[in-house]
Parts: structure tokens; C-alpha cells; sequence
């Protein structure tokens, strides 16, 4: 008799014809199995793409995977499967393979001068099917190539944020606070599967009337409200420096922006101030220009100031 891990296990292992078999058996035993039902589909539909997995040269490596998986996952979701463990089965049969190829590509032309766009492709590939080890393996090579790209600090916060470790923890949110510095429009919720982010955005969601364009605004303050520990990385003097000046010119425009921009001023004063006061607390020990920078903060977010005070422990 078929079961559920085996039907699983076959999904996983991308023998789609194999799988299709299994689920159909178990759905003869429970038709109104959503999981059987979502499994039975997604053997069905990659049974007859399974040429894009084993195709040795494929015309677009890992990127034409990529681009049918998400295809396929809209079909899902609008089906009501795309929580589903069977979901999650063949995704990792899927972007398993994507992730070969990116790989094959590196190993065919070199890894001295890689498409920049294909090593972030890749990590955001293994993030996905959660094998964050390698994925920060790639994105730290990434981010030599290019430290100045914001997005490749979020992704390499995620792989170090679910790591479970209070130390590896920390590290990730330096790296979101450091991509929020360069640029905070690049981040992508799609990527942000770790808790804290997940509660963060939620919070923000109750708080901002599940307004995107607000949720994601404020994100940067919320999340380095969150983030007053020692482990993040040391902001040097000069990056001090260059967060004080870009704060004293938000100051002076708050006085007179139009409305309509003045909560975009606010958050970004907001995170500024919440990164310059970790920095003071944690990496110069200057007390005096902590308390300055957290009444500033009251004055504009008070919430936001109780939540940096409840972090800190102070």
C-alpha cells in the first residue's frame, strides 16, 4: 500500500511518474485529501516538464527553472496547495536542480569574472529550499564582487537569521541593518522567511492598515529597534560619521517637507537614529550621545524608542 512519505520522497527525488502513481492510489483511499490532491497535481504537471530537469544544456541555466517554478506556484496557490507539504516536495526537486545548473554554468566558464545576477539567483535558489549553509557560501562571494548591492545583505541576513543561533542571529541583523543603509528599497518580502522579520512585518501590517508601501517604509526602524546588540557588525568612524550628517540634513528637511513625504522623513530619521544609538552603545560606549539620540527618537516614535529601551535591557 502507498504512503504519504513515499509519495513525498518520489516528489523530492523529482520521479514524477512515480509519484503521480503513488498519489493516485491514495487518493482511490481519500479523495478529499488536500495533500494527496496537491501532490497528484504537481507529479501531473512536472511529469511533462520533466525535459527542463534533465535537459544537460538547457538553453537558460537555473534561470528557466526558476521562472516555471514561480509559474507553477501561482497555479498552486490559486488551487489552495501552495502550503502543502507536497508543495514543498517538489519545490526542492525543482530548485534542487535550478541550483545544479547555476552551479554547472560556474564550473563550464570559470568563477573569475560569474554573472553577477546568477550568483544571486543561486542564493535566493538554496534559500528557498532552505539550505542556507551554501547559500551564504555563494552570496558572500556575491557581495565581494559587489558589497555596495543592498539585496545581497538581505538574503545573507536571512541564511544567518535561520541558523538558530543567538550569535549567528545578530550577524544577520547587521546585515539587514547594513542593506537598509545602502538602499531599502531592494528589499523583497518574498525572501524574508525568518522570524523576526515575519513578526516584524506583521506587527507592521496591524499597525499600518496592511498599507505595503508603509509596512515596508517603517521596516527599517522596527527592525533596528530589534536589533540594539553587540554582535552586529562594527559601523567604523567614517560610517558614523556619514549616518550623522545624512541625520542633521532629515532634521532640517522635516521642518519644511510637504506632508505628503513627511512620514517618509520620519522613518528614515527613525532608523538612523536607532542604528547610530547601537553603535554609541555597543561599539564606542558613549552613553551621553545614546540618551540624546533616544530623545530624539521619543519625540518622534515613542513606541519605537520602549522598543529599543526593552531590547537594550536598559
Amino acid at each position: 500500500m502507498a504512503s504519504f512519505e513515499d509519495a513525498l520522497f518520489s516528489l523530492q527525488a523529482a520521479h514524477f511518474e512515480e509519484a503521480k502513481s503513488l498519489f493516485a492510489s491514495l487518493l482511490e483511499q481519500e479523495p478529499d485529501n488536500s495533500e494527496f490532491m496537491a501532490g497528484f497535481y504537481a507529479a501531473g504537471y512536472w511529469a511533462n516538464r520533466s525535459d527542463q530537469l534533465s535537459n544537460p544544456e538547457p538553453a537558460r541555466p537555473g534561470t528557466g527553472l526558476m521562472e516555471a517554478w514561480d509559474s507553477f506556484q501561482d497555479l498552486a496557490e490559486k488551487k489552495g496547495f501552495a502550503a502543502t507539504r507536497s508543495i514543498r516536495s517538489v519545490m526542492r526537486a525543482v530548485l534542487g536542480r535550478a541550483s545544479e545548473q547555476y552551479r554547472q554554468k560556474f564550473q563550464r566558464e570559470g568563477m573569475a569574472h560569474p554573472d553577477f545576477s546568477d550568483l544571486e539567483e543561486l542564493g535566493k535558489c538554496l534559500i528557498r529550499i532552505q539550505d542556507y549553509g551554501n547559500a551564504r557560501e555563494i552570496l558572500q562571494y556575491a557581495r565581494r564582487i559587489q558589497p555596495t548591492r543592498s539585496g545581497i545583505h538581505f538574503l545573507l541576513a536571512e541564511c544567518f537569521l535561520n541558523e538558530g543561533e543567538q550569535e549567528s542571529a545578530e550577524r544577520g541583523l547587521g546585515f539587514y541593518r547594513d542593506g537598509f543603509i545602502i538602499q531599502p528599497t531592494q528589499f523583497d518580502p518574498a525572501y524574508a522567511f525568518s522570524s523576526v522579520v515575519q513578526e516584524t512585518l506583521q506587527q507592521l501590517g496591524e499597525e499600518k492598515e496592511n498599507d505595503l508601501d508603509r509596512i515596508l517604509l517603517w521596516l527599517p526602524a522596527y527592525l533596528m529597534a530589534q536589533s540594539q546588540y553587540s554582535g552586529l557588525r562594527r559601523l567604523n568612524r567614517d560610517e558614523v560619521s556619514q549616518l550623522q550628517r545624512e541625520t542633521h540634513r532629515l532634521e532640517k528637511d522635516l521642518e519644511n517637507v510637504m506632508d505628503k513625504f513627511k512620514e517618509k522623513v520620519q522613518a528614515r530619521l527613525c532608523f538612523y537614529y536607532l542604528a547610530l544609538h547601537q553603535a554609541a552603545i555597543f561599539v564606542y560606549d558613549d552613553r551621553d550621545y545614546a540618551r540624546e539620540l533616544m530623545d530624539s527618537l521619543k519625540a518622534l516614535h515613542p513606541g519605537l524608542a520602549q522598543r529599543a529601551k526593552e531590547a537594550t535591557g536598559k
